[in-house]
């Protein structure tokens, strides 16, 4: 079982809490917090087929202790927050790595692979539409894991988090353009993965 404070992902959001509540109830709540972590480890480990718990528990486990330390405030609002300055985080760093000579082509020689793989039915998933050609690649992904544990658990909207990391960090690839206008996290059918070769993306 990961802690909250030992993940890489999520140990940052304490900042974040202590900025908007200060030290003392920042505090209450991070505690809170990863005791709600550690029991959703307990509870439905068994059932994570598909190793999303150390992404989702941990949003889910400050989402419950804020809803539980502070009922009026919008805990959806932080939490998609941070996700976005995740993703930000990301984005840079797979931006640098694709600076590298070479990389983008490597990535879009084997996006077939790739898209194939990350929408699999081994990792979870069920899609429509998987289509590749010399110069696109397309998917709707109409189930994830992530959003399936997120609704087992009770809490389906939580899994906005990570959608919105993932939204703003596979921007980051140097001639690859994406777009994602639907999720199914946030109630739309399917989420549509279009991905497509730019030659002029920097």
């Amino acid at each position: 079982m990961k802690t909250i404070s030992s993940s890489i992902i999520y140990k940052g959001i304490y900042k974040d809490l202590e900025a908007e509540f200060g030290y003392v109830e920042a505090h209450r709540i991070w505690a809170l917090a990863e005791r709600a972590n550690k029991y959703l480890y307990e509870k439905y480990s068994a059932e994570d087929k598909f190793g999303t718990a150390d992404m989702l528990f941990p949003a889910a486990a400050v989402y419950l202790a804020l809803r539980k330390r502070q009922p009026d405030f919008p805990a959806m609002d932080m939490l998609r927050a941070y996700g976005t300055k995740t993703g930000e985080r990301m984005r840079k760093l797979i931006h640098t790595i694709t600076l590298l000579p070479g990389a983008p082509y490597i990535i879009w020689k084997n996006i077939g692979k790739i898209s194939d793989h990350a929408s699999s039915e081994a990792l979870g998933y069920t899609r429509r539409g998987l289509a590749v050609t010399e110069n696109i690649s397309q998917v709707d992904v109409l189930s994830c894991p992530l959003h399936d544990m997120a609704k087992k658990m009770g809490l389906p909207a939580v899994c906005q988090t990570i959608c919105a990391m993932d939204k703003v960090y596979m921007t980051g690839f140097r001639h690859i353009q994406y777009r994602r206008t639907k999720s199914v996290a946030e109630g739309d059918e399917c989420c549509d993965y279009r991905l497509w070769w730019d030659g002029t993306k920097k």
